[in-house]
């Protein structure tokens, strides 16, 4: 997959879309238990599908550089598709 594909989701320069420092842009697809959703439609206590299985959201800030989700392990999920690192 070429490294602009993974920028698309994310506004960083590295091309992961949930680092800290970044977060996961307005309107990109999280896969959760309900079907494909926006990431600034989640809620704590939304089931979200990581490589790993279905794990409980703990949280979601929204910052100036996008949406950063929280779990209770870090995991990763799929976002627009793409497999993405979220603490």
């Amino acid at each position: 997959m070429a490294r602009q594909d993974l920028r698309r989701a994310s506004p960083c320069k590295h091309g992961y879309a949930a680092q800290p420092e970044c977060g996961l842009a307005s309107g990109t697809i999280i896969y959760t238990t309900e079907g494909a959703l926006p990431v600034e439609f989640l809620i704590p206590g939304d089931r979200v599908i990581t490589r790993a299985g279905a794990r409980v959201l703990q949280g979601v800030v929204a910052k100036a550089g996008g949406f950063i989700l929280s779990f209770k392990n870090p995991e990763v999920i799929y976002a627009d598709g793409i497999e993405t690192l979220a603490a």
